[in-house]
């Protein structure tokens, strides 16, 4: 940085008149200020002063565009006849942010020193730059108390979230309990579903009809409203195929039993379920790394939807706040293999053969940390097998699991 001289004592005042700590300012300290001010020209990218130096000046930009930030968080960006690090007039504690300049800009400089200088020859200097810096501090207590409220609502927003969330969790699990029943009924429980389900088409068609409606009024629905309205009618759609299925056909251990197989793009169907969680995972803080290759197999697509959709969500669920969850598809030794990965608690050796068990899984100490352990995985284990696939996991205890399935390719 290198003072330049290059302002006249007129173009300085000039300046002064236009800057608000100065606003109550005479003309003849005016030109006592600018006699003393000193210019400074700095590059594009080029660090005035730290977060932490000593502060002994305050800059007028009369030319240029400067960032006040801290890190690579920006909290504002200043320009032609804003003032920065007007504090160290009055105070000389370190600077509490970094200034940058963002381009070529040129400076007006006023040290501590010359500043008290100036007051000792005119001490109602400090009066007007006073009324002017408490203004300023009124303003910013003001804005902490607009923002304490705005915390204190953000936190029972918060709140509200998680016991939602929760109630979510719960009832999933409901769902999860009663679907691994279904899949262990007798013909005689299979008539009485077929009766509950013949009941619930009218209610679910009516639903997707109404979100046609919606969806079909693009000039009352705006562009965020429209994803969410896709998000819902997709999850109606898998909850009207899984009915519809049920209607058709008996339990999987039935030997008259055949699932309706067809060609699936499985890395479509990977997408589609990290859509759905998007919002969770973006919550949580979690970074989703995806590696999916286009392969495709010949599948029951309510069975897959669900296989992926059990473990992104337990995946999910043991990852820590901040850390990542894998998703890789690709082909090994011939065969589909989709792998599910998470950073989270990892799984004892002691547990792991019998984590697919819904049973066995009650007798061992992840049971006891989490009672939702077993029927999500025992579900998945059943729908893989259904399909002639294989599934597997390989896990170290506190770090983390990988989830294998594996299909025949086409």
């Amino acid at each position: 940085m290198t003072d330049y001289g290059a302002n006249t004592i007129e173009e300085k005042i000039s300046f002064l008149r236009q800057v608000n700590i100065f606003s109550e300012t005479g003309n003849d300290l005016l030109s006592s200020i600018a006699s003393v001010l000193y210019g400074m020209k700095v590059k594009r990218q080029q660090t005035i002063f730290r977060k932490g130096d000593p502060g002994d000046a305050m800059y007028i930009i009369t030319s240029g565009l400067v960032r006040i930030h801290d890190g690579n968080h920006v909290l504002s960006r200043l320009s032609v006849n804003d003032v920065f690090g007007e504090y160290a007039l009055i105070d000389d504690g370190a600077r509490s942010a970094t200034v940058t300049a963002e381009e070529d800009s040129y400076l007006l400089c006023l040290s501590r020193t010359d500043f008290e200088g100036l007051l000792a020859e005119d001490p109602g200097l400090s009066k007007g730059i006073l009324k002017v810096l408490i203004s300023r501090m009124r303003d910013m207590n003001e804005l902490e108390e607009k923002l304490a409220k705005s915390y204190i609502k953000i936190q029972k927003q918060k709140q509200s979230i998680e016991e939602q969330n929760q109630s979510i969790s719960e009832t999933k699990q409901k769902l999860e309990e009663q679907n691994f029943e279904l899949l262990n009924l007798n013909e005689e429980k299979n008539h009485l579903i077929s009766v509950v389900v013949h009941g619930l088409k009218n209610p679910l068609t009516s639903s997707l009809s109404m979100i046609d409606l919606v969806l079909n009024d693009p000039d009352n629905v705006c562009a965020e409203h429209r994803e969410y309205g896709e998000i819902i009618r997709n999850s109606l759609l898998r909850m009207n195929k899984m009915i519809n299925q049920v209607l058709d056909i008996n339990v999987i251990e039935s030997k008259v039993y055949h699932l309706r197989m067809e060609k699936i793009n499985l890395k479509e169907v990977v997408e589609k379920i990290c859509d759905i969680y998007g919002l969770t995972i973006e919550q949580k803080e979690l970074e989703l790394k995806l590696s999916l290759d286009e392969l495709h197999a010949e599948l029951n697509e309510v069975y897959i939807l669900q296989i992926i959709d059990n473990l992104l969500s337990n995946a999910i669920k043991y990852t820590q706040k901040g850390n990542s969850v894998s998703i890789n598809l690709g082909k090994k030794n011939g065969m589909i293999l989709l792998e599910v990965k998470d950073t989270g608690i990892g799984i004892p050796a002691s547990v792991l053969p019998g984590i697919f068990d819904q049973y066995e899984s009650k007798k061992h100490h992840l049971k006891q940390l989490d009672p939702d352990t077993g029927l999500g995985l025992a579900i998945v284990k059943k729908y893989v097998t259904a399909m002639h696939g294989r599934v597997w996991c390989e896990s170290q205890h506190e770090q983390g699991s990988s989830f294998f399935v594996e299909f025949a390719a086409i």
